[in-house]
């Protein structure tokens, strides 16, 4: 199926795009709940889902080294296993953005109106706008999408940059409190499966192959790129706010409060910062979730008019508005809280999928081109699926049940789409005039 989509996104943007959509959110509201279940041990908590996400990233590099296509892990999926599978795979990823959008727009708010009280009452209204421009943005074509992305990848590290600095260097000498609790196993698995959420967002740089340039390279690229230097970089941020702020296991708003400890007024620098970083990582979403919902509708899995591009723009118009309005429902109804356990199933579903994939298509695919191949034959991608299996059982069992039902509407809509466009294409047949054999 031809896409009609304008090729434009260089490598350089393409690991911007996955930079910014892992340093988001995430590290400036997580490092306290962090702190709290694992202590004096939470950097090795940081070390141990850093080595999980490379883990399943080295499997969706080798994956995105084969395909040209819009889609990102739905397209692997369809290769390896088939429209139905990848129906769900593409289902449960687009699910996993917007519930993340629509998440970070309840911190985004949160951190706003500790800046500007005022603004409490009209929070709703706030959030909504912001999203509305940022469908806005990504209407008017890819490279205005792409250009926010870059802009707030450079502005949300100088604050985080700066309390690394301090924290590590001016308070070198500060050895941070222990936490007189005792931090089982499980304690630590659980603070890993949370950090899931603070490391996951890589798998956006695969997602507008059908928009890049050098596609292939690219995505292999931004998604090695951004999780190696990420994890050392949150390695340290952890680290620097324990030394600025050693009760941060018992703080809301943690890196805002590790900045009050840096100078006077750094709390609203790192306030600032946390606007900027959760800005960033919804314009990154804007510009990812949209594409997968395309795709999608490309191929049939959901209703066509989904896959309306603007001519003007060459930019999935449709699917682009449909998502934001969606985002904007789920983020006037929903809390931070509820919405990040059902990002973290439905984000695990995906990555799963995606290491068997990369299984399969080593056998039915073992001569195809690929520009990334892991060495160890399907070890890594065998070990990353253990990997996200042992995740997913940590899940409560409502949470496990909610990302199922979740599964569950997708594909009851998938179901109807097919159903409908089947008949559609029986009709049209019949409406054709037969020719004479003679």
């Amino acid at each position: 199926m031809q896409e009609g989509l304008k090729r434009a996104l260089r490598t350089p943007e393409v690991l911007f795009i996955g930079m910014n959509g892992v340093i988001g959110g995430g590290i400036f509201l997580l490092p306290g709940q962090v702190s709290a279940l694992a202590g004096h041990q939470a950097p090795w908590s940081y070390l141990i889902a850093g080595l999980v996400a490379i883990m399943i990233g080295l499997s969706f590099a080798e994956a995105s080294s084969m395909f040209n296509e819009t889609g990102g892990s739905y397209m692997y999926a369809e290769r390896a296993m088939g429209r139905t599978i990848a129906a769900s795979v593409g289902w449960m990823s687009w699910l996993t953005l917007i519930v993340g959008w629509a998440a970070l727009s309840n911190g985004l708010m949160g951190y706003v109106t500790s800046l500007v009280p005022s603004l409490a009452p009209a929070k709703d209204w706030i959030a909504a706008g912001v999203i509305a421009a940022l469908c806005l943005l990504n209407s008017l074509g890819v490279r205005k999408g792409s250009w926010a992305v870059i802009f707030f990848s450079i502005v949300k590290l100088i604050p985080l940059a700066l309390l690394v600095i301090v924290g590590l260097f001016i308070y070198a000498h500060h050895t941070p409190a222990v936490s007189a609790l005792s931090h089982s196993a499980p304690q630590i698995s659980k603070a890993v499966l949370v950090l899931i959420y603070a490391y996951g967002g890589f798998e956006m740089a695969t997602v507008q192959q059908g928009e890049m340039v050098h596609p292939r390279k690219s995505a292999v690229i931004g998604v090695i790129g951004t999780l190696v230097g990420v994890t050392l970089f949150y390695l340290l941020i952890q680290e620097a706010a324990v030394r600025l702020d050693p009760s941060l296991a018992t703080s809301a708003t943690p890196l805002a409060d590790a900045g009050r400890n840096m100078f006077l007024g750094g709390a609203t620098v790192m306030t600032i910062g946390a606007v900027l970083s959760i800005l960033g990582t919804k314009s990154g979403v804007a510009l990812t979730a949209p594409r997968i919902l395309y795709a999608l509708s490309l191929r049939r899995g959901l209703p066509g008019i989904l896959a309306k591009i603007s001519p003007r723009f060459q930019t999935p118009i449709v699917s682009i508005w449909v998502t934001g309005v969606i985002v904007i429902i789920l983020s006037v109804t929903g809390t931070f809280e509820h919405l990040l356990m059902l990002n973290v199933a439905a984000r695990l579903y995906e990555y799963l999928a995606v290491c068997v994939s990369v299984i399969v298509l080593r056998f039915r695919a073992k001569n195809e081109l690929r520009s990334f191949r892991l060495p160890f034959g399907v070890a890594i991608p065998a070990i990353a699926a253990g990997l996200c299996i042992w995740l997913l059982s940590q899940e409560t069992a409502g949470q496990l049940s909610l990302a199922l039902a979740a599964l569950a509407i997708g594909m009851v809509l998938y179901g109807i789409s097919r159903r409908t466009q089947a008949k559609s294409s029986g009709h049209e047949r019949d409406q054709q005039p037969t020719r004479n054999a003679g």
